[in-house]
Formats: structure tokens, C-alpha cells, sequence
């Protein structure tokens, strides 16, 4: 049980937020699952297995996933040749999820380090794991732009800034303290640069102390000017990448 308290308590001290991803799970126990894996992995590095191997990240909440190759297992480190915007994005997280038809579950693990020249990453401590974007409709990313929203009805007014958006809905950062009732409805107003929406919304959660979740109705404009939107932020989001890959 050590191994997956590590692990967890590994994900939960990084600062790529790893752990709002995906949900942990035990199989066996954790020593018996983290063998198994080891075991399918020198199985797709030896050939006795068709290697299907794609590795997941996420940058700002952007999927970052491309195929993925075993080198070497030694002693519960596994070794990968990797995509160079893989290896970008698993240095800010410093774990990646590892996904195959091989495993009756995704995989997460550790980061152990990185050989950035050679696109070459030391993975450590294997846990199944219940990836949440595997559940996702649509595509969301994380707004670093200071974008200004409010929800609203008869009884309340929130005002803060965007977290993350996606075609179906908005995370919303407001002050300590704001307190809203799960499930209720009202407006949700977004000041986009070139436009201000103002779209019916509900509450599913909140997420911390001050962020708040909504669920958006969207009609055909407001679709197109959300759907640029994030065309626009996923854009920054890969130059990024590929500044952190030179």
C-alpha cells in the first residue's frame, strides 16, 4: 500500500495538477498491479506484444498525446522514446498517463527524470487509473488571459475570471468566500476580447475554495465565438510547447 500513497501523495506535491485527471485505482494490490504493468510493457519492448503505446499530458488543459516506444526495464524503470512536445509537457507534470489495449485500465506514473537531447523519459511507480478525459465530450483548456465573468439571477451576483473554458462550459475563479448552491441557474456574462456573451448557465460544483463550474446553453453564435476563442488559446498554448521543446 506504501506505493500508491507515494504515488498519490507524489501527484498531489506537482504543480501540473496530475491528480484532477484521474482517479487511482487498485486492481490486486498496488505492488502486484505495478508488476503487471512492467510485465506488458518489457512484453511490447520484446515484441511479444504489438506495441500501441500513446502517452497523455496536459498542458494549460490541452490533451497532449502522441505515440510511444519502451527501450529498456530495469529494476522498475521503464525507459521511452518519446515525442519531443510529450517530453515538453511531461517536465511541467512530472508524471504522464500511458495508455494501451493491454491494460484492462489506464496507467499513470512517474516522471523519475528526462533526456531532453535524446526525447528519452525514466518512467517509475505504476498505478491503474481512471482517466476523467477518457469521460470528456469536449476539448478544454486553461485561459491565461485575465477574461472577466460573472454569474447571476434574481438572488446573486458572482464576479471573477475565467479558469478554463470548453463549448459546454466555464470555470469561473472568484473572491474567497463567494458562495453559491450547487445546481443553481442564472446567467453566466463572458467578456471575450472581441465579444461579451451572455448565456444561461448552471452550477455543477465547485472546485477548491473559489472556483465554480457551470454548464453552459449554447446557441449557434455563441458557438462560434467560444469555438474561436479556443481555437485561439489551443494556438498560444502549442507555441508554447514548442518554446519549452527548443
Amino acid at each position: 500500500m506504501e506505493q500508491g500513497i507515494s504515488l498519490l501523495n507524489f501527484i498531489r506535491e506537482q504543480d501540473g495538477g496530475m491528480l484532477e485527471h484521474c482517479k487511482l485505482l487498485t486492481v490486486e494490490d498496488v505492488h502486484k498491479d505495478e508488476a503487471s504493468i512492467i510485465s506488458v510493457l518489457s512484453a511490447i519492448m520484446d515484441n511479444r506484444l504489438q506495441n500501441d503505446i500513446k502517452l497523455l499530458n496536459y498542458y494549460r488543459e490541452l490533451p497532449v498525446s502522441f505515440a510511444a516506444s519502451v527501450v529498456a526495464v530495469d529494476r522498475g524503470v521503464v525507459e521511452m522514446k518519446v515525442h519531443e512536445m510529450q517530453i515538453a509537457s511531461m517536465l511541467v507534470q512530472k508524471a504522464t498517463f500511458i495508455r494501451s489495449i493491454h491494460f484492462p485500465h489506464g496507467v499513470i506514473a512517474n516522471v523519475l527524470r528526462i533526456r531532453k537531447q535524446r526525447c528519452l523519459a525514466y518512467l517509475t511507480q505504476f498505478s491503474y487509473a481512471r482517466i476523467h478525459a477518457d469521460q470528456r465530450i469536449y476539448v478544454r483548456v486553461k485561459v491565461s488571459d485575465k477574461i472577466d465573468a460573472a454569474f447571476h439571477n434574481e438572488q446573486h451576483l458572482v464576479r471573477g475570471r475565467i479558469e478554463d473554458i470548453s463549448f459546454s462550459g466555464v470555470a469561473i475563479k472568484t473572491p474567497k468566500g463567494s458562495i453559491l448552491e450547487e445546481n443553481i441557474k442564472g446567467m453566466v456574462s463572458i467578456c471575450l476580447p472581441d465579444a461579451k456573451l451572455e448565456l444561461p448557465g448552471k452550477l455543477l460544483k465547485k472546485q477548491g475554495e473559489d472556483v465554480y463550474v457551470f454548464e453552459l446553453e449554447i446557441d449557434t453564435k455563441s458557438e462560434k465565438i467560444i469555438s474561436q476563442f479556443i481555437f485561439q488559446q489551443q494556438s498560444q498554448i502549442i507555441r508554447e510547447l514548442k518554446d519549452l521543446c527548443g
